[in-house]
């Protein structure tokens, strides 16, 4: 473009901090690979072909678009543009991300959010397979090809109905809380399966009255006296304290550490490596 708007070889090589030589040949090069002449040239002049005339609305539209991409990937850079897609438990999504993701946008406020609450075990796989460049999960069993970074340690409590005999005790056994009727999330949620891993553990069977999908659902059965259940010490804040109590176990057996997890040895977005920052920063 340059050489079109001047026609001087000159001119153009000091506009493009260039030597002649050089210019040329990438001119000649260029004329090869497009299979003919772009510039009649003399020892007195330089003119455009009618080939070279019609090269010049997409050469302008080549500059404009590299503009762009140039100033898009600049403000990604910066933090001022850009979606984070991030893979998260459910309940982390609920109790653990509004706060942390209000406090990264005040600093951040042009980048957008995309959450996508899946199984733990899902979680782990969608990271692996590069589908989520960052996760939310409890730490891994197996960690090869992973990074995982711890962020805080989880473990339960019980949730009874306020009409409960056990409802005014300081803290109950596992064993007293699962010989009532159960009310648990449904299948593959990683709760659910701690929660029965940790009755088999302890020979206790539970009467499950009824699964759903949320914490929140969960805690509104609960209410209603079908059931009790153990649910996230992280959730207790999101829980209907009107009708239902809160108490501790005293044998915890289950205690998980929840961290974000993403691809070892594998170079992450700027807006990845920020988030992390932030979430390891965070007080929970």
């Amino acid at each position: 473009m340059a050489l079109a708007r001047t026609l001087n070889y000159a001119n153009a090589s000091l506009d493009l901090h260039l030597s002649q030589s050089a210019l040329s040949l990438t001119i000649k090069s260029l004329e090869e690979e497009l299979g003919g002449k772009l510039f009649n040239r003399n020892t007195r002049r330089v003119e455009l072909t009618q080939e070279g005339k019609s090269l010049i609305p997409y050469a302008k539209k080549l500059i404009a678009n590299w503009d762009e991409m140039e100033n898009d990937v600049k403000q990604r850079f910066k933090l001022n543009r850009g979606t984070l897609s991030i893979a998260s438990m459910p309940f982390v999504t609920h109790a653990i991300l509004p706060k942390v993701i209000h406090e990264f946008l005040s600093l951040h406020p042009n980048l957008n959010f995309s959450i996508h609450d899946i199984p733990n075990e899902t979680i782990i796989e969608k990271v692996q397979d590069g589908i989520f460049e960052l996760g939310l999960c409890f730490e891994p069993d197996l960690t090869e090809g992973l990074e995982f970074k711890p962020l805080f340690e989880e473990d339960f409590l019980a949730l009874l109905p306020k009409t409960h005999p056990l409802a005014k005790a300081s803290s109950i056994t596992w064993q007293q809380l699962c010989s009532n009727p159960f009310v648990t999330l449904q299948k593959p949620s990683i709760v659910r399966y701690l929660v029965e891993q940790n009755c088999l553990r302890n020979n206790i069977t539970l009467d499950l009255k009824v699964e759903c999908h949320q914490i929140s659902s969960l805690s509104s059965f609960v209410a209603y006296g079908i059931g009790v259940s153990a649910i996230p010490r992280h959730f207790a804040s999101h829980i209907d304290k009107e009708h239902n109590v809160l108490i501790e176990l005293q044998d915890e057996a289950i205690h998980k550490t929840v961290g974000i997890v993403y691809k070892k040895n594998f170079e992450i977005s700027n807006i990845s490596a920020q988030f992390i920052e932030a979430l390891l920063q965070y007080k929970f």
